[in-house]
């Protein structure tokens, strides 16, 4: 598999005529959606949004691609007991309206997910372990858990600061649309399909551009071509077949590291359904050609998923195998549960993301129709997804969705969503999640590390979907890109460059 690099020096070349006053120190790029509130960090704790958020906000720690913790707001942890954390909190650090970034401002944030204007937001949901929060003098912070959480430090890499006098006179909604953080950019403008923002210049986090320019592109084909033109200076998430338009141009793609798994859930909580079946979701595994798949449209960037984490995350179990591409033995599970004809299902999918994730899920309903498993592929939008895993209503019983670690590296941590427990479910096994409440609760790293490598391979072995392959992020760069320099799915902006002209 081919890695992201920390720093990428891209080729120097020439640039559309401009004025150079204007392009010396601006970023443009192009994003498949914008948040879906815009600049509140806590309504959701989708991927696509958290790309962004690093541009003005920071958090406590952050994890690097290694997928070790470390310092951001917070440059130091220590673990009192298996309850009780303390965080130091760096110094001579403020947001960009002049508030000071201190420990009073993380028992402010613990604070403000209590109240009644949080409750619809996703993400402080995942600090539900936090049972109290208190300064023990300006820059020192307590946190205690209301059970041990042998992981926290790689949680307060989701834990955003904002101001608490702004959040106070102006409430979340305030965020949506005058976002104020304490990260290297400050909103100047929020349009539909456009923000532009500026360098904030007293973020510890300094940024080496003055501005940043990011368009709402939604198809691949408009980011390419707005690349291509040199209208943006790089395009999120295009596909492998971009690579040689790309590079007859004297452009680059270049891939992040992956942190998301990309799996077709197979919904067995909705009545007749085939998928209650453990065969029949085995016999779906088998009748996939990953290998064929990732060779032919995946640019030989990725290899097929073993199991619902990426390799660098806590938990990854490296004797778990992908299953095999075995269409007879899909054929001889289908006829034992009794579906030797096959059945007919409605599979929802975003498409138009880029051009290699339509040809997969094409590719599998290909595939499936081989083991007479008859798909109708229903594309459906971004923000329709975001609905439906958190409040039902999917039309099919299978749905294109990830096992997403997020920033935590955590692979114990896309089973909330995934879990028996979650706000819509469509998947629960009792052993599985057995394994999971525990792993939750358990203050030894060691002893958790062995409940999260049973869990994932629970859920590999009981097929609760098809596997496919970490999800491939490639940017394109643009030939006034000095320095592009991600985190994981993180846009880290500040470290990125233009060459002067």
């Amino acid at each position: 598999m081919k890695r992201a690099t920390v720093l990428f020096a891209a080729l120097l070349g020439t640039v559309p005529a401009q004025s150079t006053a204007q392009t010396e120190s601006l970023l443009r790029i192009g994003m498949i959606a914008m948040p879906p509130a815009r600049g509140n960090p806590f309504f959701t704790t989708g991927t696509t949004p958290h790309m962004f958020y690093p541009a003005i906000y920071d958090t406590l720690t952050q994890v690097n691609e290694q997928g070790a913790v470390t310092p951001q707001i917070a440059i130091s942890w220590n673990r009192i007991d298996d309850l009780t954390w303390t965080f130091d909190i760096r110094p001579d650090t403020q947001f960009s309206n002049g508030e000071p970034v201190n420990a009073e401002t993380v028992v402010s944030m613990v604070a403000a997910f209590e109240r009644d204007d949080f409750i619809p937001f996703s993400l402080p949901r995942e600090f539900d372990f936090i049972a109290g929060v208190r300064s023990l003098d300006k820059l020192t912070v307590e946190i205690t858990t209301t059970a041990p959480h042998a992981l926290l430090p790689r949680y307060m890499s989701f834990f955003y600061l904002v101001p608490p006098k702004y959040l106070k006179d102006n409430g979340p909604q305030g965020l949506v649309s005058g976002p104020i953080g304490s990260g290297p950019f400050v909103v100047d403008d929020w349009l539909a399909e456009r923000i532009l923002l500026s360098a904030n210049t007293t973020s510890w986090r300094a940024p080496k551009i003055s501005r940043l320019e990011v368009l709402v592109l939604p198809q691949a084909t408009s980011r390419l071509q707005a690349l291509s033109s040199g209208r943006i200076d790089v395009a999120i998430n295009l596909g492998p077949d971009d690579e040689p338009r790309l590079k007859a141009r004297g452009l680059r793609l270049v891939p992040r590291n992956p942190v998301r798994i990309s799996v077709i859930a197979l919904n067995t909580m909705v009545d007749d359904t085939p998928f209650q079946d453990v065969r029949v979701r085995q016999a779906m595994n088998y009748a996939v050609n990953r290998e064929a798949i990732a060779a032919a449209l995946l640019g030989g960037y990725v290899k097929p998923a073993s199991q619902p984490t990426p390799e660098n995350a806590i938990g990854f179990d490296p004797s778990l195998e992908p299953y095999p591409y075995d269409p007879d033995k899909a054929r001889a599970l289908l006829a034992d549960a009794g579906m030797a004809d096959g059945f007919d299902v409605v599979f929802e999918v975003v498409t138009g993301a880029n051009s290699s994730t339509d040809a997969v899920m094409q590719q599998v309903a290909a595939d499936l129709a081989l083991v007479n498993v008859r798909v109708e592929v229903r594309p459906i939008m971004y923000n329709q997804v975001v609905s439906r895993m958190t409040k039902g209503g999917w039309a099919g019983s299978m749905f294109s969705v990830d096992f997403a670690t997020g920033p935590t590296m955590d692979g114990l941590r896309p089973f909330r969503l995934h879990s028996c427990t979650w706000s819509a479910p469509w998947f629960c096994d009792p052993i599985a999640e057995a394994f999971y409440q525990e792993a939750k609760i358990t203050a030894d790293t060691e002893k958790r590390l062995d409940l999260t490598r049973q869990v994932i391979k629970r859920y590999r072995d009981e097929a609760s979907s098809i596997l496919l392959f970490p999800i491939l992020g490639l940017d394109g760069l643009g030939k006034r890109v000095k320095t592009w320099a991600p985190v994981n799915d993180r846009l880290m902006l500040h470290n990125a460059q233009v060459f002067a002209e």
